[in-house]
């Protein structure tokens, strides 16, 4: 049975988690509205994403170490919550392509 000093960090985390996933979230679907207003080619799209992107790694970094200082038997708000992933495109390397295999010998 939890004290009410438990019952009381499990709600700070809750309430944490809750609101900087709902920060994260709030930046990306302004990173997609940019997308539409302005063409994704534009000086402006380019300068605003870049930060916005950048906001929203902060705070995911930041509520990483937050989450990490709640208490063990903290479960987090559950399935309710949805987990956000942005991930960028590939990065081209000009050149020749080296695979990690086996090379022969």
């Amino acid at each position: 049975m939890g004290t009410v000093k438990d019952i009381k960090k499990n709600a700070y985390c809750d309430e944490v988690l809750g609101e900087l996933a709902y920060m994260i979230q709030t930046i990306h679907d302004l990173r997609e509205m940019l997308g539409t207003t302005y063409r994704k080619e534009s000086k402006l799209f380019q300068e605003h994403d870049r930060h916005l992107t950048d906001l929203a790694e902060y705070l995911d970094w930041k509520l990483q170490i937050l989450t990490t200082s709640c208490p063990f038997e903290w479960k987090g708000l559950g399935p309710d919550v949805e987990s956000v992933v942005s991930v960028g495109p590939a990065e081209v390397i000009p050149g020749r392509d080296f695979s990690g295999g086996y090379l022969g010998g």
